[in-house]
């Protein structure tokens, strides 16, 4: 989806990309077509062709080279979802979770990437996610922004900046999905196994208040259980976000060619990385 946007130099907004995928321009390779073209916006001139192209050969530079972190700063705020489809395998899904003091100590930290899944328990090796995390420059959380990310640059603060940090809360909302991440998971069709339906943050701040107090093992391995599935489902999640998307502007304008032009992505199922997560809780 990254090479259909045009939101890459000032000037040209939603509506404006949207007239130009109307006229035929529909991606970054049809732009030096457009003198072959029947129509096109009043508007664009050879002035803002000039530029477009200038900043066109720019961002297929930097998505050549991989460097995320050169295109993120092209893309309005609200269009850097697009940049998931072509740095996907680049991301780490991540969730915390906390003591519920005040302070907000961080208890556990999950994260799933490219390869495999990871667990981070305080008083063990939390000091290691700073390193952990660094590894990956597209972070993806739900509501991370507002508080995974805080608390953890509260607790440790080598902690570095990502390229990009998707977070599916607010992006969610932006296509009407509203609710938190269980709900959002029930009301796609990707709940959570039996065992951990219902089970929620404040379980949490309690299985670990029960593992501190009597060194309950049980109460560890569930609060990491349902830590492990929080930062699992972000994929699925964001993946089913990232479609929806898709489909949302192909909608908007049906007569051009983009809806059968542009990739979906397979949505991920957790099934494949289940067995690692049981080895993981089954070795605390």
């Amino acid at each position: 989806m990254l090479q259909h946007t045009f939101q890459i130099v000032g000037g040209i907004g939603p509506a404006r990309e949207r007239e130009l995928w109307r006229d035929g321009i529909e991606s970054w390779r049809d732009l030096p077509q457009r003198k072959l073209l029947a129509r096109r916006p009043d508007w664009f001139s050879g002035a803002h062709e000039a530029r477009l192209c200038e900043a066109i050969d720019k961002a297929r530079q930097h998505l050549d080279a991989g460097d995320l972190g050169a295109i993120v700063p092209l893309l309005p705020a609200r269009e850097r979802w697009r940049l998931f489809g072509a740095f996907g395998d680049r991301a780490v899904f991540f969730d915390i979770e906390t003591d519920g003091s005040q302070a907000q100590n961080p208890t556990t930290v999950s994260l799933f990437h490219a390869q495999g899944v990871e667990l981070f328990i305080a008083g063990r090796n939390l000091d290691a996610v700073p390193r952990a995390l660094a590894k990956w420059p597209l972070w993806v959380t739900f509501n991370g922004t507002r508080f995974d990310e805080p608390v953890l640059r509260r607790h440790l603060p080598d902690l570095g900046e990502p390229a990009l940090h998707l977070d599916l809360r607010f992006w969610g909302h932006a296509l009407g999905l509203r609710g938190g991440l269980k709900r959002l998971e029930e009301a796609l069709g990707f709940g959570r196994p039996e065992h951990l339906h219902g089970v929620s943050g404040l379980d949490a701040i309690h299985l670990w208040a029960r593992f501190r107090e009597t060194g309950d093992r049980q109460a560890l391995r569930r609060l990491c259980e349902y830590n492990l599935y929080d930062a699992i489902q972000l994929r699925t999640l964001c993946e089913t976000l990232y479609n929806r998307a898709i489909d949302a502007l192909c909608a908007e304008v049906p007569e051009s060619r983009l809806g059968a032009s542009v990739e979906r992505l397979n949505v991920f199922s957790r099934e494949a990385i289940l067995p690692e997560v049981a080895r993981l809780v089954g070795d605390l």
